[in-house]
């Protein structure tokens, strides 16, 4: 076996690596690491509104009064149409026509209708549709474009006796 010597090997010219060296290049690597991962937790935890129920447990609950409230609507028979006419770029015309089994308009309804959009309950749109008679309810909204679960609600004598919900696509027509 042969020894070799140290100082006979060519290192390279240059400044040497010192244990100063190393310590400066590991907290810098880590700080980068732990800056970018407060960046993020701050954008998760400021953009995120949390749940969009705020009693999980009381709605659970109330479950099997939804289910009978939607046989007794069924029961009735109703008939509502939904119509959405732009009028312009970011304004909506609603209208719901209401009627019975028979074809004639329920009396004393009020009705509302709520845009819930389906990322940010924060953007979401309720109005109260003004009554025409004859079971037409209007009204004038301003709508963003694109997506947008609809919530109709019906009360007669403070009981709610319709409600529906459906996703519609709005889109504004392209300029001429």
């Amino acid at each position: 076996m042969s020894a070799v010597r140290l100082d006979a090997i060519d290192m390279p010219p240059g400044k040497p690596l010192t244990g100063l060296k190393v310590l400066v290049w590991l907290v810098g690597f880590f700080g980068i690491v732990a800056s970018a991962n407060g960046l993020m937790i701050h954008y998760a935890v400021s953009t995120f509104r949390g749940l969009e129920e705020k009693n999980a447990y009381t709605a659970g609950l109330a479950y099997n009064r939804q289910i009978a409230a939607e046989k007794a609507q069924d029961a009735r028979g109703w008939t509502v149409d939904f119509t959405l006419r732009r009028t312009a770029a970011g304004q909506s015309e609603i209208s719901v026509l209401q009627k019975d089994a028979q074809g004639v308009a329920s009396n004393a309804l009020r009705a509302r209708v709520v845009f819930e959009h389906p990322a940010d309950s924060h953007r979401d749109i309720e109005a109260k549709l003004d009554d025409y008679g004859s079971g037409v309810f209007r009204q004038k909204l301003a709508v963003a474009p694109g997506a947008w679960d609809v919530v109709i609600e019906m009360k007669q004598g403070g009981e709610q006796v319709f409600r529906s919900r459906n996703r519609v696509m709005i889109a504004d027509a392209p300029a001429r």
